[in-house]
């Protein structure tokens, strides 16, 4: 007897120290059947305006008299889960949603797929049943795809020149910044037709004249009827080709004898020390776009008009300089710049800023202008 009781009490113990079970939620089966339009598909550039792949699925269950539903849809790494798209909500009524080359192209980049690694891929479609009565599992619906990406950006463009006699020169134009898709090219320009090819061996696949005016860009694959872009200047040039905006532009750059600009004076922190300004106020070229543009950013300092500053190109007191127009212009409000030189070749002429402040000074190579703004 006191065997029983003693296992009577055991078992209640093993009860009370079990989590207890207070309902079980039920997984609805799949009836959305998602499906893709292509199971195994190789992304191409030529075509990354177009629909790539088309995701279709069938209705949820209904889950009763006053549940709605609403559908959401989300592609992940079927081998790394954390590698996962946004989650992308799907209209009212609509049961489907597309990618083009270029949208599934920048997934794989995100995830860092190398171009022509094939990944798969694993698509799900989630139907959230919203129910004033009680909560309701979604019902779920997935299926794969293996997606091989393409290189977005070549390494490097050619720049194929045709003049009136019909002479051809091929320049090579690299990335200024890798990964950019801006490409960049110092050349001797003579008036000529252009347009710009993917390999120095052939003209196709190319860029040719778009249709957003004269310095527009479109992505050609094979001959056809478009037109190269034309070009009127001679002279000492630097190309920029934007393949994020399909455009060129063609710049004069005002040569800079130490291929830098630094500033120098009491108006900014720098002081007047060339050892400072070479550390520490040296203007920046960071748009790859814009070569022209050379920004500082920093304090600078009014004092009742007395300091000054002048910007080196040479880091030597007896080198050139920019100098200002006259003495105490402001670069805020008097923009122009003249060509650099030396101190005894128009005197010691220094600009000056109208309060203190945090700004942005920028001088343009090509217009030869100089900007003061606030610093955002």
């Amino acid at each position: 007897m006191k065997l029983i009781c003693l296992l009577f009490l055991a078992s209640i113990v093993a009860s009370c120290n079990k989590d207890p079970e207070y309902y079980t939620l039920e997984t609805p089966a799949d009836q959305m059947l998602l499906k893709t339009s292509s199971a195994d598909l190789t992304l191409e550039k030529e075509k990354e305006n177009e629909t790539a792949v088309t995701f279709t699925w069938n209705a949820a269950a209904q889950r009763g008299a006053d549940a709605s539903i609403a559908y959401f849809f989300r592609m992940y790494m079927a081998d790394l889960h954390s590698n996962v798209t946004s989650l992308f909500e799907i209209e009212a009524g609509e049961r489907s949603i597309s990618f083009t080359h270029n949208e599934l192209n920048d997934i794989l980049a995100s995830w860092s797929i190398l171009p022509g690694d094939k990944v798969t891929i694993e698509a799900e479609v989630i139907a959230q049943v919203n129910s004033s009565a009680q909560y309701l599992k979604p019902e779920l619906s997935k299926t794969q795809l293996d997606v091989v990406g393409y290189d977005k950006n070549a390494t490097a463009i050619y720049m194929v020149m045709v003049d009136d006699a019909g002479e051809r020169t091929v320049r090579r134009m690299t990335e200024k910044v890798v990964g950019s898709g801006i490409y960049q090219s110092q050349t001797e320009l003579k008036p000529c037709k252009y347009f710009f090819a993917l390999s120095a061996e052939s003209d196709y696949p190319c860029y040719m004249k778009g249709e957003n005016g004269d310095n527009s860009l479109q992505y050609v694959t094979e001959e056809g009827d478009y037109e190269m872009l034309e070009n009127a200047k001679s002279g000492t040039y630097t190309m920029v080709v934007d393949l994020n905006v399909f455009d060129v532009n063609i710049v004069s750059l005002y040569p800079l004898p130490k291929d830098g600009i630094w500033i120098v004076g009491n108006s900014c922190e720098v002081g007047w020390d060339l050892g400072v300004a070479k550390e520490k106020g040296a203007l920046q070229s960071k748009d790859p776009r814009h070569p022209e543009l050379w920004t500082y950013t920093g304090n600078f300092y009014y004092n009742d008009g007395s300091n000054e500053f002048k910007l080196s190109v040479e880091l030597d007191w007896g080198g050139k300089f920019f100098f200002a127009p006259h003495a105490a212009a402001n670069p805020a409000v008097e923009h122009e710049l003249g060509e650099a030189r030396y101190q005894d070749n128009g005197g010691d002429l220094k600009w000056s800023v109208a309060s203190d402040g945090k700004y942005t000074l920028t001088v343009d190579l090509d217009q030869m202008k100089i900007y003061l703004a606030p610093a955002e």
